[in-house]
């Protein structure tokens, strides 16, 4: 009788959940964060790291040769936008890890704007720099 109980308790929630719940009701409402779909005709943004050493050679700045992913940038691009001097931190990291490689003396957070019509690739692709750090 109890589990026939709780069973009808978590449908109704469920079911209350889906007429009207929220994001915050989750797990009893649908998740909306993956329920919409983004426009076919609007570029999809990507941000990249990069970085420019003495030679002028640009190096996209990664897990393996920086120690930053990109979800790290990406979470705190506000941040960045506000104060680039933080990106200290990313070419101090690159440093450390490539002994005797030339130094950075610019690393850029750059917007990869990948233009679509009708949800399918343009080939053309924007790139803007949205924060840059020179020592």
């Amino acid at each position: 009788m109890t589990r026939v109980a709780v069973t009808l308790v978590i449908v109704g929630l469920t079911v209350a959940g889906t007429v009207a719940g929220s994001d915050s009701h989750f797990p009893f409402a649908p998740f909306q964060m993956f329920s919409i779909a983004d426009n076919p005709n609007e570029p999809i943004m990507v941000l990249r790291t990069d970085g420019i050493d003495t030679t002028g050679a640009r190096i996209e700045l990664d897990e393996r040769n920086a120690g930053v992913r990109r979800a790290e940038i990406e979470a705190q691009i506000d941040r960045f936008k506000a104060d680039p001097s933080l990106l200290r931190s990313v070419q101090d990291a690159y440093a450390a890890r490539n002994p005797g490689r030339p130094p950075l003396v610019e690393v850029d957070i750059v917007e990869v704007q990948h233009h679509l019509h009708n949800a399918q690739p343009t080939g053309v692709i924007t790139e803007v720099v949205l924060a840059r750090w020179r020592p």
